[in-house]
């Protein structure tokens, strides 16, 4: 009698071997010349095998005519090309993994997550009181004057590059608190920096650590200081003059413009350029933002300054 096809299929040679090879590992898997990773036995064909065994299913179908559905009763952690597949979130935890992906996300912007905690119950125009009652003074108290030092800016890099130095502290504790801070700081204000801030340049950089909010500021008072030499009498005068910024947030044509103080020598003005290099911006195509940092940090300022300190 000839034996059947099932018998002598591939598929039953295969399963034959494999039962070999496992009653080997079973008979010898305390022998320590066998405790090697080498060995089939302890290789994947042995732990298939036993997985196999240990199955309630039916493996004896021949393989050609197994479908890709029974790979996973051959073979149970391969149901999937790429590998096992991950098991099925439910809405609760796809919600929370896209909560924590897009708080690393703003984490990396440079700005802290949103995290108001109670101040974010109250309303957005009692918010925005707030705001107004601490960083925007009155009237009288205008322009908001930002003071540097020789002792920090004038010995090492300049601090005011930074967003925390530059912007009020607390814009960069959240980024929502930043987005509802920035606009009212930056256009119901006017700001003045002093000869130290000018003198070392720091304007430039804070401008650019206002980013885009720089497009929003209204108008920026540059103090210069003076020096008028009298070789007469021996002595050296000093006086203060200021140059103003007008925007094209506080302008209808939305231009820059400059106005030069009486203290300040008129031939020194014309010769630094400073004028020429705004009437150039007013035609250019850049962005309003770099325009202002471009004005406020140029070589031409720069030039003004020292010569009238010369």
């Amino acid at each position: 009698m000839s034996p059947s096809p099932e018998a002598s299929s591939p598929a039953s040679d295969a399963l034959s071997r494999l039962q070999r090879e496992a009653e080997y590992d079973d008979e010898n898997i305390y022998l320590p010349t066998h405790r090697t990773s080498n060995h089939p036995s302890f290789g994947k064909a042995g732990s298939q095998l036993r997985k196999w065994r240990n199955s309630s299913k039916d493996v004896s179908t021949p393989r050609k005519e197994l479908t890709y559905a029974d790979m996973h009763i051959v073979f149970p952690s391969v149901h999937a090309p790429f590998g096992p597949i991950k098991p099925k979130q439910n809405r609760w935890e796809a919600h929370q993994l896209r909560q924590h992906k897009s708080k690393r996300k703003e984490a990396k912007a440079g700005n802290a997550v949103s995290d108001m905690g109670l101040f974010s119950r109250l309303p957005g125009e009692l918010r925005n009181y707030i705001y107004r009652l601490a960083f925007v003074p009155a009237p009288e108290y205008q322009p908001v004057l930002i003071s540097g030092s020789d002792l920090i800016c004038g010995t090492g890099a300049c601090v005011h590059k930074h967003a925390p130095i530059a912007a009020p502290a607390i814009a960069s504790t959240c980024q929502q608190i930043r987005n509802e801070l920035m606009p009212i700081y930056c256009t119901e204000n006017a700001f003045k920096f002093d000869a130290v801030m000018v003198r070392n340049r720091c304007v430039g950089n804070w401008a650019k650590s206002m980013n885009t909010y720089a497009r929003m500021v209204r108008k920026v008072t540059l103090e210069i200081l003076v020096l008028n030499r009298n070789y007469a009498a021996g002595g050296t005068d000093s006086l203060l003059g200021d140059i103003v910024v007008e925007c094209p947030a506080d302008r209808v044509d939305g231009r820059f413009e400059l106005s030069f103080d009486d203290k300040l020598p008129k031939e020194k003005v014309e010769v630094c350029g400073l004028q020429g290099l705004v009437d150039g911006l007013n035609d250019g195509e850049a962005g309003l933002a770099s325009k202002l940092a471009f004005i406020v940090g140029s070589d031409e300022l720069a030039e003004l300054v020292f010569r009238c300190r010369k």
